[in-house]
């Protein structure tokens, strides 16, 4: 045998380990482990259903005004604000990996759920992952983080069981959690302290830049894909469009709209989120209410473009961020803070 032809026969064996190659092996090796989850008793659906909201970072956001305007606001920010990190960087990773979901490529899997986005990583293992280990890290007990690890393995196996998740997607989505968490871990403290020490238009202004930076980093993620079509082979994928910016836009406005609403709210003394509990529900009631309304006038007047879902988002969360506790305070709802203001990381001991 001649040197070049073993040379030639190399590169043909590198050429079928490549990335893509190792990748769609992966994906055909996944498929039979899910079409089997798939043949469980019917009686876990619903079950598993259930446990999937548990990662859904629409289910964390629709709680936090809770926590926010009726038990720890302080707690609140910085749950809010991992719950968003974990949230941006999991719809940008999704563009940048452009990978589809295992029901969208083989008609053995049921699609029990369905989606619209690209399904590497979950958002669900990721989100799930970030804001429970927050929530289990404050509590500070072991059985908290064990209650955290039982309930995230769960909200992976039930991503899995719904067909619109490879294992693969929800493995790489737990580990960008984690890493979400030990990000904020490290970064918090500094990064509170040095905010702290910035006058309050230099706050605003790189509330901007920041939200800003998210819609960047998704641009540039998406950049390698421009004149990218959705293979005919994702039939069941629909109306997927791929270079959709939304979600990334989103949380964008939510982000600028949480770290201005803290900024202004700092400034103006916070509040105390005490009370009796018809106090603490009326204020919960009235929030959302008005939450809704706000939600309901912005789509009816605002055009329907990503930049009105931008101003849309900051405005929405500046009312729960601000506007809302400021007419509890009106009401005699909520007391302005009776101590010196709240530092978010000193909450958490």
């Amino acid at each position: 045998m001649s040197f070049r032809g073993d040379l030639e026969r190399m590169a043909g064996w590198c050429g079928q380990i490549d990335g893509v190659a190792f990748v769609d092996e992966l994906r055909e090796a996944e498929l039979g482990a899910i079409v089997w989850l798939q043949q469980w008793p019917e009686a876990v659906r619903p079950v598993l259903e259930l446990v999937s909201v548990f990662g859904a970072d629409a289910f964390f956001l629709l709680c936090l005004p809770v926590l926010y305007w009726c038990v720890n606001p302080a707690f609140a920010l910085r749950l809010g604000l991992t719950v968003l990190l974990a949230a941006a960087v999991n719809a940008i990773a999704k563009l940048a990996f452009h990978q589809p979901r295992p029901y969208w490529i083989d008609a053995r899997v049921r699609a029990i759920s369905v989606e619209d986005s690209f399904g590497m990583p979950s958002g669900h293992a990721q989100t799930g992952t970030a804001a429970l280990g927050r929530v289990a890290g404050e509590v500070g007990r072991p059985w908290a983080w064990v209650t955290a690890g039982a309930v995230i393995a769960l909200v992976c196996l039930s991503r899995v069981y719904l067909g619109v998740h490879f294992i693969s997607d929800v493995v790489v989505g737990v580990a960008l959690g984690a890493a979400v968490l030990v990000v904020v871990g490290k970064a918090e403290r500094p990064a509170v302290t040095w905010w702290r020490g910035q006058a309050l238009w230099a706050q605003l202004g790189v509330s901007v830049l920041l939200s800003g930076a998210l819609i960047g980093a998704a641009l540039l993620a998406n950049a390698p894909y421009a004149g990218w079509t959705r293979p005919r082979a994702w039939g069941p994928a629909g109306m997927v469009d791929p270079g959709s910016l939304e979600t990334v836009v989103v949380m964008s406005g939510v982000l600028l709209g949480t770290l201005a609403g803290a900024s202004i709210m700092y400034r103006l003394g916070w509040f105390d989120a005490g009370g009796p509990p018809a106090v603490r529900t009326a204020r919960w009631a009235l929030g959302m209410t008005v939450a809704l309304l706000i939600w309901y006038a912005e789509r009816e007047v605002l055009p329907e473009t990503l930049a009105a879902t931008y101003v849309s988002y900051a405005l929405l969360t500046l009312w729960v961020q601000v506007g809302a506790p400021l007419l509890f305070i009106k009401l005699g709802l909520m007391s302005p803070a009776r101590r010196r203001r709240p530092v978010p990381h000193e909450v958490a001991r």
